[in-house]
Formats: C-alpha cells, sequence, structure tokens
C-alpha cells in the first residue's frame, strides 16, 4: 500500500512554469526520473502525464508566469530531500564542467570577485592541480564546504523574515536555499568522517564564517541576483577542485591515490546517497560533486529570475524523496554493488552551457 501510495504522489504533475534558464542537464535529470516510475493502472487514479495532453511539469510552457496552486505549494514532500544519483547521472555531472559567461557589469564584477578569491586561496593552501598532497586536499575540503553551507540558509532566513514582514508567500525558495545549506553542512560532515581539523583549521572555518554571513546578508539585502552569481561561480570552482581531486584518486602514482583509492566510503555516505555496500570514499566524492553541478545551476537560475518568481524546482524536491523512499522500501542502492560510476571520466575540461542565456 505504502508503495503505490508513492507512485500516486509521483503521478500528480504540478502546472507551474520554469524560466528558460533552467539548465538542460537539470530538465534532463528529473525527466529521466520522472519517466522511469512504474505506470500501473490499477494503482494510479490520475492519468499518466505520457498519456495525457498535459505538458510535462519540469519542461519549459509557453505561457510564462503559471504560478503552483495553494495545494501544489502547501504540499511538503521531500523539501530537503537531497538527490540520490544513479551511475549515468554522476557520468554526465564528472563528463563536462559548465561555466556562465558574465551577461552584465554586475556579472562581470561578481565574477572578478570570485576567482580573484578563488586564486587567493589556492595561493595561501599552497593547492596545486598537478598532484596535491593530501593535507592541503584535506585542508581545502573542510574549508570549503564550511563556506559553501553560509549563503543558501542567509537567503533562506532573509526570505523567511520578509515573508513574515510583508506577510506575503516565497513561492517556494526558502525550501530549497534550505535543502541546498543542508546537503553542504552533509559534505562537510563526511568529510570530517575521514579525516580530522585542526585547530588552525577550526580557527579559519570560524574568521571565515564571521566575514561571510555579514558579507552575504548586506549583498542579498541589497541585490539578491549578485549573491545567487556569486553562489553560481563558487560552485564552479568547487566542482572544478571536486573534478580534479577524483581524477588524481583514480590515477595511479598520485598521493591522492596512494591514500585514498581504497578507502570504503564512510557509514554516513552510504545512507545519505543510498550507495552499495561496496562503495569507496571516491564513490562518495563524485556524489559531492555531483550535488555541487546542481548548486552551480540552482543559483545560475535564481540569478537570472524576480524574487517572486515561482521556484522550478519544487517537483524536484518531490521526485527526489520519493526516488529515495523507493530505494529504501525496496532495498535497493543507487547503484549495483561491483559498479564503478563515471570511472575515467573525470577531466578537467570546461565548456559553455547553451542553457543559459546569453553565454557564448
Amino acid at each position: 500500500m505504502m508503495h503505490r501510495s508513492l507512485i500516486k504522489i509521483a503521478s500528480v504533475a504540478p502546472k507551474f512554469a520554469l524560466p528558460k534558464a533552467l539548465p538542460k542537464a537539470v530538465v534532463a535529470s528529473a525527466v529521466r526520473f520522472q519517466s522511469s516510475m512504474p505506470y500501473t493502472p490499477e494503482s494510479v487514479t490520475a492519468v499518466h502525464f505520457k498519456r495525457s495532453a498535459v505538458p510535462h511539469p519540469l519542461v519549459p510552457k509557453s505561457a510564462p508566469g503559471e504560478y503552483p496552486t495553494d495545494r501544489q505549494l502547501a504540499d511538503r514532500t521531500g523539501r530537503l530531500q537531497n538527490h540520490i544519483w544513479d551511475e549515468k547521472e554522476l557520468h554526465e555531472a564528472m563528463t563536462v564542467l559548465y561555466h556562465h559567461q558574465p551577461k552584465n557589469i554586475g556579472d562581470r564584477i561578481v565574477h572578478g570577485l570570485m576567482y580573484g578569491l578563488y586564486h587567493t586561496f589556492n595561493f595561501v593552501t599552497g593547492y596545486k592541480a598537478v598532484d596535491p598532497s593530501v593535507k592541503a586536499i584535506e585542508w581545502r575540503l573542510i574549508v570549503l564546504e564550511s563556506i559553501a553551507g553560509v549563503p543558501g540558509f542567509v537567503a533562506a532566513g532573509i526570505r523567511h523574515f520578509r515573508s513574515l514582514r510583508t506577510l506575503q508567500r516565497d513561492h517556494g525558495w526558502i525550501a530549497t536555499l534550505l535543502e541546498e545549506a543542508e546537503n553542504e553542512r552533509m559534505h562537510l560532515l563526511l568529510c570530517l568522517n575521514m579525516f580530522e581539523a585542526n585547530i588552525v583549521t577550526r580557527a579559519v572555518v570560524i574568521a571565515a564564517q564571521m566575514v561571510m554571513v555579514p558579507a552575504l546578508f548586506t549583498v542579498y539585502c541589497i541585490h539578491p541576483p549578485a549573491m545567487h552569481r556569486f553562489v553560481g561561480y563558487l560552485e564552479e570552482t568547487a566542482c572544478k577542485t571536486y573534478v580534479n581531486v577524483i581524477h588524481h584518486v583514480e590515477t595511479p602514482g598520485t598521493k591522492l591515490h596512494a591514500a585514498w583509492a581504497n578507502l570504503d566510503a564512510p557509514v554516513l555516505g552510504k545512507g545519505y546517497y543510498k550507495l552499495p555496500n561496496d562503495a569507496k570514499w571516491v564513490d562518495t566524492l563524485k556524489c559531492m560533486m555531483a550535488d555541487e553541478t546542481h548548486h552551480r545551476d540552482v543559483n545560475h537560475t535564481f540569478a537570472d529570475m524576480k524574487s517572486d518568481d515561482p521556484n522550478p524546482f519544487l517537483e524536484m524536491h518531490k521526485n527526489d524523496a520519493i526516488k529515495a523512499w523507493r530505494l529504501e522500501l525496496e532495498g535497493e542502492s543507487a547503484w549495483p554493488e561491483g559498479l564503478v560510476p563515471a570511472k575515467g571520466a573525470a577531466t578537467d575540461s570546461v565548456k559553455t552551457n547553451p542553457a543559459f542565456k546569453g553565454q557564448k
């Protein structure tokens, strides 16, 4: 009965428009999962979207400005559920790194600031793209994830208080922003399961938080798209870091391969991503990297939207929850044991995402 209820939930398709800036990878991933849901007439009360004239809920509609109904907005199913990545999705995320091209003076300023900080961070941490040391990567991941968990919570808090202050709804943004913050915090906990933070690292984390929180709070109060664009570029650098780390873990003869290639995935990671029992630490890193690609796409999309536009990612949260529940109920994992997802696919190539407006 519970399994049938989940299928019934999945068959209910909300009708609202997505911005044209929604990355194709996001839409394709959601469509792949939705189409994989089993169809049994006796267990579904609504007509399946493939057999109806109603457009798929995650494909952009011709009529813009269509908002979710009150009933759809009241559905809180899976608002904080992380995405469970399968081997095909990981391969796609690992193969191509999208890069948003600045479209206006504001984008150029944010882009210059972010990449200026990125190169400064590399210099301070002693990070080298070629055969980096294990200690440098451990330090880098802890600091990176502790910072990445700040923007989503700051933005969600500001939007929450604005909703209370103006007596108006938020149109679903808070849920996605909180999911992002929680996901980044889980990344940090996964790293801390594998290596410890020394007193210097802890001091840097505290100092960074003291600077980032008021700075991001101020920016979001003045011009929210600027912060989303900043985070989008931040996630681009995170993707580059993770791809490089994974590449070296899977390359024999490197320092990271010697230290991490045979490490088992932490139990926390296996539960969070529904990994098989034989999953390795590098498999967890691949899922974390794929999460960063999603955060990149979400923030670049939000940066192109008005603050009162409907959140296009709400149905994806529900589908993520349904998929996680189904795997849990059936005792399955994200991919079969013995399978090595996206092996050898990690590259350092950066290509332009044509899904974003204004890109070359």
